[in-house]
């Protein structure tokens, strides 16, 4: 038996993360891995970059039940970098549930996840599959920034933050044929179900049932604005949508400690002056016009097929030429005292999220019995907790502080 398979591994996330575990923990014999996806050739084509004999192949195509169960079978652990999860998933994480192995994934479908909340996580508790989902860029960087900024306000002034603001400060994300498609899945899924569209633009929609509605306003950004807190022009972060959804479903599965009107909102930071305003509004123009689009209809196809194609992604020169990227947290007590966090990596965007969900699996796998959760359904903060942290610092993966990032790093927005 494996202890881990990465299935997706010939994808533009997944490739890393069979580089990462390989490098860091198989190679030197911590671990017995295997890649699995549906392309045999690919495969072996990843196979030979390991250069470890000792790493599996497993032929597993997405939505294959049959395929699933025998990763399922042969593996602890699966990482899922396989995208979109609502197209691919469904199989493999029933899988893993039949047969008692643990499961993450990099997916922030937030349809996709309601879906899995409302319908798998009693099946995960009874089978003691613990399940861990956005455990990439979205959104281990957030969710351990919030908490990072609390504990050090609750230390410094006795008090949490009953307002939280966190921006992408640094960095480029290309936006690989998986991610594009998985977006358009989410808005495939809202285009001609208003029931479903007012779910997922509910700010609160990843809270556990009964616990969606109800809570304070915090409507996600929608135009370039200028934030005094942080001194520039502020703009919407499609993937901060994501992050913020996590962050207000952790507070709630922790039982609410930073209290019931504590609010998270997350965007992207653009600048300061007119040309920097300029250019986050065009930016934002153009975003805009997918993320509204009904990609079932006319301009929306149209729009759509513009879009990065399944299977293309960024190369491997052009990762390296992304840089670093970093997250700015913004902190204010219900007295008015103010606090400032920030998280960097110097991995880019691509390599990063492989790496955390890595880490992620590392925690699961070697420290199953001391973590928070043993079952059911997770983010990464509320399953495995400091552990996850401390381990990110110590492999250059990602580091958490408390201040101004650019006394530290410096930093410029991303547009």
């Amino acid at each position: 038996m494996y202890d881990i398979v990465i299935w997706g591994a010939t994808g533009f996330s997944g490739r890393p993360a069979a580089i990462y575990m390989n490098k860091m923990y198989a190679s030197k014999g911590h671990i017995k891995m295997a890649i699995a996806g549906r392309s045999k050739s690919k495969l072996e084509k990843v196979h030979a970059e390991l250069g470890n004999p000792d790493v599996g192949i497993i032929i597993c195509a997405g939505a294959d039940a049959e395929a699933a169960d025998v990763v399922a079978k042969a593996a602890k652990l699966v990482c899922s970098a396989v995208g979109p999860a609502a197209k691919y998933s469904n199989e493999m994480v029933q899988a893993c549930i039949d047969n008692g192995t643990d499961y993450c994934d990099l997916s922030g479908e937030i349809h996709w996840l309601r879906k899995m909340y409302d319908t798998k996580v009693q099946e995960a508790i009874d089978a003691n599959v613990l399940v861990v989902n956005v455990c990439g860029l979205d959104s281990i960087p957030t969710e351990y920034g919030v908490k990072t900024l609390q504990e050090a306000a609750f230390e410094q002034y006795g008090e949490y933050c009953n307002e939280i603001k966190g921006c992408f400060a640094r960095g480029h994300i290309d936006v690989a044929g998986g991610s594009f498609e998985s977006g358009k899945g989410v808005m495939e899924a809202i285009a001609n179900d208003p029931v479903m569209e007012d779910m997922v633009s509910n700010p609160y929609s990843l809270n556990p049932q009964g616990q969606i509605e109800g809570n304070p306003p915090c409507p996600d950004l929608e135009s370039v604005i200028y934030d005094d807190d942080f001194s520039q022009y502020i703009m919407p972060f499609p993937v901060g949508q994501i992050n913020a959804r996590v962050v207000r479903r952790a507070h709630a599965l922790a039982d609410y400690p930073y209290g019931k009107d504590f609010v998270y909102s997350e965007s992207k930071l653009a600048g300061k002056g007119i040309v920097n305003k300029m250019k986050a509004q065009l930016e934002n123009f153009f975003v805009s016009l997918f993320v509204s689009a009904n990609p079932t209809k006319g301009v929306g196809k149209m729009l759509m097929s513009l879009g990065p194609k399944e299977g293309s992604g960024p190369s491997d020169e052009k990762m390296v030429k992304n840089g670093s990227y970093s997250f700015v947290f913004f902190g204010r007590t219900p007295s008015g005292k103010t606090i400032q966090g920030y998280c960097h990596s110097e991995l880019d965007p691509h390599r990063g999220t492989a790496a955390l969900m890595c880490e992620t699996a590392m925690c699961v796998l070697k420290h199953r019995d001391e973590l928070k959760q043993t079952s059911g359904f997770w983010t990464p903060g509320t399953a495995i907790g400091e552990m996850l942290k401390v381990n990110l610092a110590k492999n250059k993966v990602l580091e958490f502080g408390i201040g101004e990032l650019d006394s530290e790093v410096g930093y410029a927005a991303s547009i």
